[in-house]
C-alpha cells in the first residue's frame, strides 16, 4: 500500500531494491549481470597481476644472480676487512701517542660518541628491511562498512607491497654496495697514512685522530647489519616473497572490489530506468500475478462458487430462505403444528 513515508534503508546496509526472481521464473538481467561482474572482477583481477608480472619475473632472476653475488663478494671481503680492522687499531694508537695530552684524546673521544649516536640514528641499524607479514584475503561483509573496510585492505596492502619491493631493490644491490664499502675504508685508512707521512709540522693530528675512529666505525659496520651470508640471503628472499604474495593478495582483492563496483553501478542503473518509467514495470509484474485465471497474486486456481443446478442430480440445490417476521404466520404454523398433533393421536 502507498505511504507517504518510503522504507528507510538500514545503515551501513546497502540498497536492495530489486525484486527477487520468482521460484521457476525467468529473470535473464539478473543472469547477464551476475555474469558481468564476475568478468570485471576476473578482468580487475588480471590487470593488477599483469601490473607486477615483468618486474616479479625480472626479480626473480635478479634474486639468483644476487646471493651468487653476494657469498662472492663477501668472501673477497673478509681477509680484507680483518687485515684493514688491525691495521686502523695500531693507527689510533699511533696518533694518541702523537698527540701526547691525554685530555686532548679524552675531548675527541666524547666529542665523537655524541656525533655517532646521531650517525646511528640517520644511517639506521642496517640489517633486513622486512618483517614477516600475513596477507589475510578473507572478504569483508559486503556492506558499506565491508566496502570500506576491503578498501582500506587493499591501500595498506599496496604499501607493504611497495616496501618489500623497495627493500628487495636495495637487497639486490648489496654485493656492489659491500665491495664499495671496502673500497671506501681502505681509501680513508690510506689517505690517514699519507698524512702522518708528511711533514710533522703540517699534519692535523686531532683531525687525523677522528678518521681514524671513523674508519674503525665504518669497518665495523662493513656488513650492513648481515652477521653472515645466510643472513643476507634470507632478507632477501623474503622481501621478494612478501612482493609476490601481496600482489597475489591484492589481486584477489582488487577482484572483489570491482565485483562490489558493478554491482551498486547495476542496482544505480535499474532504479533510475524504475523511476523514469514505473508504468511499464508494474504492467510487467500485473502479468505476472494476475496474467490467468489464477486469483492474483496466488498459485491456487480460482474455486467456483458452491451453487448447483436443480438438475445436476446431486441432490444439492441452491436455496433461498425466506424469513417472515408477520404475527399471524407464526399463529397459523402454531396451529398447523396442534392439528398434526391432533391427527397423529387419533392414528
Amino acid at each position: 500500500m502507498y505511504t507517504e513515508d518510503p522504507a528507510q534503508t538500514e545503515p551501513g546496509k546497502k540498497r536492495d531494491c530489486r525484486p527477487p526472481t520468482p521460484e521457476g521464473g525467468c529473470n535473464p538481467s539478473s543472469a547477464i549481470d551476475k555474469r558481468k561482474s564476475r568478468d570485471k572482477g576476473l578482468a580487475a583481477q588480471l590487470d593488477y597481476s599483469k601490473e607486477h608480472d615483468q618486474a616479479l619475473e625480472d626479480a626473480k632472476k635478479t634474486y639468483d644472480e644476487s646471493r651468487k653475488g653476494y657469498r662472492e663478494k663477501r668472501h673477497e671481503a673478509v681477509l680484507k676487512v680483518q687485515d684493514m680492522k688491525h691495521q686502523v687499531k695500531h693507527l689510533i694508537e699511533r696518533i694518541k701517542c702523537l698527540i701526547e695530552q691525554d685530555r686532548v684524546v679524552r675531548c675527541l673521544d666524547d666529542a665523537f660518541h655524541e656525533v655517532c649516536e646521531q650517525l646511528d640514528c640517520c644511517e639506521g641499524p642496517g640489517g633486513c628491511c622486512v618483517e614477516d607479514f600475513e596477507f589475510d584475503t578473507t572478504m569483508p561483509p559486503d556492506t558499506e562498512r565491508g566496502d570500506r573496510k576491503l578498501a582500506h585492505r587493499i591501500e595498506r596492502y599496496k604499501a607493504e607491497i611497495a616496501k618489500a619491493k623497495d627493500c628487495f631493490t636495495t637487497l639486490s644491490g648489496e654485493p656492489a654496495a659491500l665491495e664499495k664499502r671496502v673500497a671506501d675504508a681502505k681509501t680513508e685508512i690510506d689517505a690517514i697514512l699519507a698524512a702522518l707521512a708528511d711533514d710533522a709540522a703540517k699534519v692535523d693530528l686531532k683531525k687525523q685522530y677522528v678518521s681514524a675512529l671513523l674508519a674503525e666505525r665504518r669497518l665495523a659496520r662493513i656488513w650492513n647489519g648481515f652477521p653472515d651470508t645466510n643472513a643476507y640471503i634470507d632478507c632477501l628472499c623474503k622481501a621478494l616473497q612478501i612482493w609476490s604474495d601481496g600482489v597475489d593478495a591484492v589481486s584477489l582483492l582488487v577482484a572483489e572490489q570491482a565485483v562490489r563496483d558493478y554491482a551498486e553501478e547495476s542496482e544505480q542503473t535499474w532504479c533510475t530506468a524504475l523511476i523514469g518509467g514505473p508504468v511499464a514495470e508494474i504492467l510487467a509484474v500485473y502479468d505476472r500475478l494476475c496474467g490467468s485465471d489464477k486469483p492474483c497474486g496466488t498459485d491456487k486456481p480460482e474455486e467456483p462458487e458452491d451453487e448447483h443446478s436443480e438438475d445436476c442430480g446431486c441432490g444439492k440445490h441452491k436455496h433461498t430462505h425466506t424469513h417472515d417476521h408477520d404475527h399471524g404466520d407464526h399463529d397459523h404454523y402454531g396451529d398447523g403444528a396442534e392439528s398434526t398433533g391432533e391427527q397423529t393421536q387419533s392414528a
